[in-house]
């Protein structure tokens, strides 16, 4: 286990370090183009686990990638990008936006503090049946599996007060993960449209209407099949104005604005990484979102 442990982080700086490189020669695209992020946990794990490195970045860590974007890039809050690339020339600066997947409570106690620091706007997405949850969410076998060893802001999901004061704070919108976090391709149709409205009316019952714009598909893969032509239907015509994806790339003006493409950001990433996703050098992390691709689907 260790070893395969070990090979997994090799690989992930290996493609850290080609992207940096990659970055040289990749060649200036006159269309304008958007590097949305995504994170998980914003987190101290109390100990360390390479394994981390896909869901978890520790706040010392966040607020150096933050404050290196903030030098190099536009923040973009994620609902303004699809005009923002319809009218933008070509922008000085990459354009970048900031997403939270899930929920968890260290958003609003880790997070938020370091992008309120910035400046820097974020959507949350949140599944709604687990809001204030206690426990470890049902589909984190991280957290299950190491809850006696990490504190509980570690995977405690946001409560009904900590996400009014993410609202309150004026950076942060509130986006929908779906209502339980199902498997979109286990699905029958009515349980997409259950999924994507519940969430939707729930959010916007307690947080206002202002919030429940923007869609996080679960799993949020297309070529694994959890994100399919109908979802997206399903999810427009329940009202969202957008809705994002895993799948690797950046954002352009002809991007369907329901298929938006985002990259993971990872612990291990440094300021030189960061500036090479967010300009396109993707070309060796398409390698390794194939290789986690297929295992998934195993």
């Amino acid at each position: 286990m260790i070893g395969r442990i070990t090979l997994k982080r090799a690989i992930k700086q290996t493609a850290g370090r080609a992207a940096v490189l990659a970055k040289l020669f990749t060649w200036p695209s006159v269309c304008p183009k958007a590097c949305i992020f995504f994170y998980h946990r914003i987190a101290d794990a109390g100990f360390v686990d390479p394994r981390l490195d896909d869901w978890n970045v520790p706040p010392s860590v966040f607020d150096q990638q933050i404050r290196a974007l903030a030098a190099f890039a536009e923040f973009v809050p994620l609902l303004e990008l699809p005009h923002r690339l319809r009218i933008s020339g070509g922008s000085a600066k990459p354009l970048v936006c900031l997403t939270f997947d899930d929920g968890y409570a260290n958003f609003y106690t880790q997070a938020l503090p370091i992008l309120n620091r910035y400046r820097a706007p974020a959507t949350a997405f949140v599944v709604t049946s687990l809001i204030g949850q206690k426990e470890p969410l049902p589909f984190d076998s991280w957290s299950q599996k190491n809850r006696s060893r990490v504190p509980p802001e570690a995977w405690r999901s946001m409560d009904w007060t900590d996400l009014e004061a993410c609202v309150a704070s004026g950076l942060v919108t509130i986006g929908a993960h779906s209502h339980s976090h199902l498997k979109g391709r286990e699905c029958t149709q009515t349980q997409l449209i259950e999924e994507a409205e519940e969430s939707r009316a729930i959010l916007r019952s307690r947080l206002g209407e202002a919030q429940a714009r923007a869609y996080a598909y679960p799993y949020g893969s297309t070529r694994l099949g959890q994100v399919s032509p109908d979802y997206a239907r399903t999810v427009r015509t329940a009202g969202y104005e957008l809705a994002v994806t895993t799948d690797l790339g950046l954002a352009r003006a002809d991007t369907d604005p329901y298929l938006l493409p985002r990259i993971e950001a990872h612990a291990l990433d440094t300021p030189s990484v960061l500036h090479a996703k967010t300009v396109g050098a993707l070309a060796p992390y398409y390698l390794t979102d194939h290789l986690r691709t297929v295992k998934r689907a195993l």
